[in-house]
């Protein structure tokens, strides 16, 4: 019975499956779904069966809370502005080594371990990003205090990402950037990275997986999560302080892939099972588990 009701799942979905091929579908993954194993390995089977499928998936991955715990363990307390954390040198050692060391490399084992054929791209190998410190001048996406060792993306070398997709490889990206000579690196927040990452890509398909339900248009917690929201409404609600912190570089990341070309994008809760396929399936406007973000 179970083969029959993927058969028929198959068959009522094979113009929308067949559309995805050779579709580049940028899959941030963040949030406390990568503390859990379990959660984790869900999620990248659900990237591995996209590319079994014929689509061309690029993942972005943060660590904000393993970093956050390296460290504590190193006796650094971490400072965040905007949702984006404050680095200094001894704090970019720990993103770095965090990032490509420990969050980089499991992903990449799990993606091997369910059949697809990961490849990792970061600051300690081949790296992709490239970007200058963020500035303090008011300007879009910019926070309004100093961050430190934190940059903007300038330039994604988007052939190399492209290259490895066409050759049937995952790419996995590590949020750390190179500045222009190379002489330098700076931490990247890792939703800021991902849509730097689908503009440059002009990815179809751009999705953040997080720990939320998607975002909410009231400051209850338990509020429902808006099913579809746009560039006017977040705006509105973020002067009223409804949206703020972490979700803000999200949403900012969504508006850049949508001015880049992308035409599905959206924010969706990992923690619920193939949520990702359902999304890369799904019309924009349809039910998903989260929020479309739209123009």
């Amino acid at each position: 019975m179970m083969i029959d009701a993927a058969i028929d799942t198959l068959a009522s979905r094979h113009a929308r499956i067949a559309r995805l091929r050779d579709v580049v579908v940028v899959v941030k993954v963040g949030g406390s779904i990568q503390d859990d194993s379990t959660q984790m390995r869900q999620v990248m089977r659900d990237v591995a069966a996209l590319s079994a499928l014929g689509a061309l998936p690029v993942i972005v991955h943060g660590g904000g809370k393993a970093i956050s715990a390296a460290m504590t363990a190193a006796g650094l307390q971490a400072r965040f502005v905007q949702g984006q954390r404050y680095t200094d040198e001894a704090t970019l050692a720990i993103v770095e080594r965090v990032l490509v060391r420990h969050v980089n490399s499991e992903l990449c084992s799990l993606l091997g371990e369910e059949g697809a054929a990961p490849y990792p791209l970061h600051s300690l190998g081949s790296c992709v990003l490239f970007g200058e410190r963020t500035g303090t001048d008011q300007s879009p996406g910019r926070p309004s205090e100093d961050l430190g060792l934190v940059g903007r993306i300038t330039r994604v070398a988007a052939p190399v990402i492209r290259g490895l997709t066409l050759q049937r490889f995952v790419p996995v990206i590590a949020p750390v950037a190179l500045t222009g000579d190379g002489a330098a690196k700076l931490n990247v927040n890792a939703d800021l990275a991902a849509g730097a990452i689908a503009a440059a890509l002009r990815a179809p398909v751009f999705m953040l997986v997080s720990d939320t339900t998607g975002v909410r248009t009231a400051p209850d917690p338990a509020a429902p999560h808006a099913p579809s929201l746009s560039k006017a409404q977040v705006e509105s609600l973020s002067a009223a302080g409804i949206i703020a912190g972490g979700m803000l570089p999200k949403l900012n990341a969504c508006f850049e892939a949508i001015r880049g070309g992308s035409a599905a994008v959206s924010i969706i809760d990992g923690r619920q099972p193939r949520t990702i396929l359902s999304a890369a399936l799904a019309e924009p406007g349809e039910p998903i588990a989260g929020t479309w973000v739209v123009a």
